[in-house]
C-alpha cells in the first residue's frame, strides 16, 4: 500500500471522526445532564494553581474516586481560556482524547497487523457508537482509553526493538493512564509481557526506565494521591465496593438481572458497536485467543492479549456493568475486528462500518434539537402555578422550573420498601397535582423487580395503568434518528409497563435494538413522561 495514501486515508477517517465527535458538544443546552462530567466540572472548578493547596481535590471531596490529571488539565484550559464554558472545554478534551485513541489504534494495528488493519480498526473507531457518544461526555474514560492505547503501543515497539525511549514512552503513558483512573493498575500485564519478550541484559534496565517513568509521571499528575494516600485509598475503596454490589447506588440497580461477561458484550451489539462490528470484534478476539492456545502468535499479539483478557475478566465479571468501563479494551476489539481473517470477516467488515456510521450519524443528529429536560421544563413553566405540587423522583433531575412558585416534593422510589417509605410516597401523591419522572431510572428497574421492590413495582403499574387517579399529559424524548429511520427501545416493556400514547411518535421506520444501558440513554435522550391528576 503507497504510503502516502495510507496516510491521507487516516487524515479523512480523523476528519470523519473529529466531526462525529464536535458536532453537537453542547448537547444538553448547558444543563450538565450526566452526573458523572457535572461532578467533575464542578469540582475542577473549585480548584486554583495558587497556592499549592488549591490543587488538592480532597479538600473539596474526600471521597473523588478518579486520578487528578482530568481535574488539573480541565484548571489548566479554563486559565488559558477563561471565557470559555468549563462544560464545554471538558467535552472538547474527551473528543481530543478520542480522536488520539483512534490515531494511536491505528499506529498500534500498523505495527501488530500490517497497515490494512490499521486503517480498518482507525475507521471502526472513527464511527463505533460508544466512542462516539462517549466523546462528547467529559469522564476519566475517554482520557483513560488514549492512555492506554499509546502505552500498549510503545510496549510493542519496546518488545521490538529494546530502545529506552520506547521503555521511556511506554512508562509514561502508563503514569498517565494510573493518573486519570486507578484502572490503568492493568498496563503492569502487557508491560511486564513486553519486557519477557526483549531478552538480554538490558530487559532490568529497561523494565526500571519504564516503572521509573510511570512512577514520575504518576507523582507529577497525581501528587494529592501520594500526599493523602489514605484519602485516596479510600475513595477508590468505596468505588470499589459499589462496582461489586457490596455498597448500594441507585445508578448500579439495573445490573440485578443481568450476567456477568454476557451482558458487556451484549450491550456492545446492541448499541456500542453495533452487531456486525460487535461479531467480528469478539470473534476475532476469540480467534486470537485461538491462536495464542494451539498456535504460536508474535510477542506484540502476546502483549495485546495481556491487556485485553485481564481486563475483559475482571470489568466483564462486575456487577456493576457500565459498557463505558469497556472504552480501554474496544480499541483493541477493533484491531480484532480488522484482523480476523477469512471471507466472511471480509465480507462482514463493509457491513459493520455502514451500520456503525448510520447509528453514530442518527445519535449525533440529534442533539441540535433541544434536551427533552430543556423541553420539559418549558412545558412545565407554561403550564404550572404557584398553587401546584409537582412530584419528582428521589436521584432524577427534578425539571421544576423554580420561576414557577410550584411545590416540589420528593418521591424516594429508590429507597428501600419499607412502611417508612410507604408513607410518604402515599403523602406526597395525595398532595401532588403532578408527576414527573424524568427517565427510565426508577419504572425501568423498580417495576421489574418485585421480589425487592413489591410496594413499589405496584406504584408504576398503578400510574401506568391509570388507577392511581393520574393521566399522561406530556411526554419529551429525541430519538435517534436518520430520515425515516428511528432507534428506540421501549424500557417499559421489559417490566411489563405500556407507555402512553403520546410517547409513540408516528414514524415511518422504528428499529429496537432491544433492552439498552440506562446510561446509553438516560444522559443525552432520556425520555420525560408527565402526568396530571385527573
Amino acid at each position: 500500500m503507497n504510503p502516502l495514501s495510507a496516510h491521507r486515508k487516516l487524515l479523512l477517517l480523523l476528519a470523519l471522526a473529529a466531526a462525529l465527535r464536535f458536532y453537537g458538544l453542547n448537547w444538553d443546552g448547558g444543563l450538565g445532564a450526566h452526573p458523572d462530567e457535572r461532578y467533575i466540572v464542578a469540582l475542577a472548578e473549585g480548584l486554583r494553581f495558587s497556592p499549592p493547596s488549591a490543587l488538592d481535590p480532597f479538600a473539596l471531596d474526600p471521597l473523588y474516586p478518579y486520578g487528578h490529571l482530568p481535574l488539573h488539565l480541565l484548571l489548566a484550559l479554563r486559565t488559558l481560556l477563561p471565557a470559555a464554558d468549563p462544560l464545554l472545554l471538558g467535552r472538547a478534551l474527551a473528543a481530543l482524547s478520542d480522536l488520539a485513541t483512534v490515531t494511536l489504534a491505528s499506529l498500534l494495528g500498523r505495527e501488530v497487523f500490517g497497515e490494512r488493519a490499521g486503517l480498518w480498526a482507525a475507521a471502526f473507531l472513527a464511527v463505533m457508537p460508544l466512542h462516539v457518544q462517549q466523546a462528547h461526555f467529559f469522564t476519566a474514560d475517554p482520557l483513560l482509553a488514549a492512555s492506554v492505547v499509546g502505552a500498549l503501543y510503545y510496549a510493542v515497539r519496546l518488545a521490538r526493538r529494546g530502545r529506552p525511549a520506547d521503555g521511556l514512552l511506554a512508562g509514561s503513558l502508563f503514569g498517565l493512564a494510573l493518573s486519570t483512573k486507578f484502572t490503568g493498575a492493568f498496563l503492569l500485564f502487557p508491560l511486564g509481557m513486553a519486557l519477557t519478550f526483549h531478552a538480554g541484559g538490558r530487559r532490568w534496565r529497561l523494565g526500571t526506565l519504564a516503572l521509573t517513568a510511570a512512577g514520575g509521571v504518576f507523582a507529577a499528575a497525581d501528587p494529592y494521591a501520594l500526599a493523602e494516600w489514605g484519602s485516596f485509598w479510600h475513595a477508590v475503596s468505596r468505588q470499589a465496593a459499589i462496582l461489586r454490589g457490596t455498597l448500594d447506588a441507585p445508578y448500579t440497580l439495573q445490573f440485578h438481572d443481568t450476567l456477568p461477561y454476557l451482558y458487556p458484550i451484549v450491550q456492545q451489539l446492541r448499541w456500542g458497536m453495533t452487531a456486525p462490528l460487535g461479531l467480528l470484534a469478539f470473534g476475532g478476539l476469540g480467534y486470537a485467543l485461538w491462536r495464542a492456545v494451539r498456535e504460536s502468535p508474535s510477542p506484540a499479539e502476546w502483549i495485546l492479549l495481556a491487556w485485553a483478557l485481564p481486563f475483559f475478566a475482571f470489568f466483564g465479571g462486575l456487577p456493576a456493568r457500565f459498557p463505558r468501563y469497556l472504552l480501554p479494551l474496544t480499541p483493541l476489539l477493533a484491531l480484532y475486528a480488522a484482523s480476523l481473517p477469512g471471507k466472511v470477516a471480509a465480507y462482514l467488515r463493509p457491513v459493520a462500518l455502514l451500520t456503525a456510521l448510520i447509528v453514530s450519524v442518527a445519535l449525533v443528529a440529534t442533539y441540535h434539537l433541544p434536551h427533552p429536560w430543556m423541553a420539559a421544563a418549558e412545558w412545565l413553566d407554561g403550564h404550572l402555578s404557584p398553587a401546584d405540587v409537582v412530584a419528582v423522583e428521589h436521584w432524577d433531575q427534578p425539571l421544576v422550573p423554580p420561576a414557577t412558585g410550584a411545590t416540589v416534593r420528593v418521591l424516594p422510589v429508590f429507597d428501600a420498601d419499607t412502611p417508612e417509605k410507604q408513607a410518604v410516597m402515599e403523602r406526597v401523591l395525595a398532595e401532588a397535582d403532578y408527576i414527573v419522572i424524568a427517565s427510565r431510572r426508577g419504572y425501568g428497574v423498580l417495576a421489574g423487580w418485585p421480589e425487592r421492590y413489591p410496594w413499589t413495582a405496584r406504584y408504576y403499574q398503578r400510574l401506568f395503568s391509570g388507577d392511581l387517579g393520574f393521566v399522561p399529559v406530556a411526554c419529551f424524548h429525541r430519538d435517534p434518528r436518520l430520515g425515516p429511520l428511528v432507534i428506540k427501545d421501549d424500557p417499559a416493556a421489559r417490566v411489563n409497563l405500556t407507555l402512553p400514547d403520546l410517547c409513540r411518535a408516528a414514524v415511518t421506520w422504528r428499529f429496537s435494538p432491544g433492552r439498552l444501558d440506562e446510561s446509553f440513554v438516560v444522559y443525552d435522550h432520556p425520555q420525560v413522561l408527565i402526568f396530571a391528576r385527573r
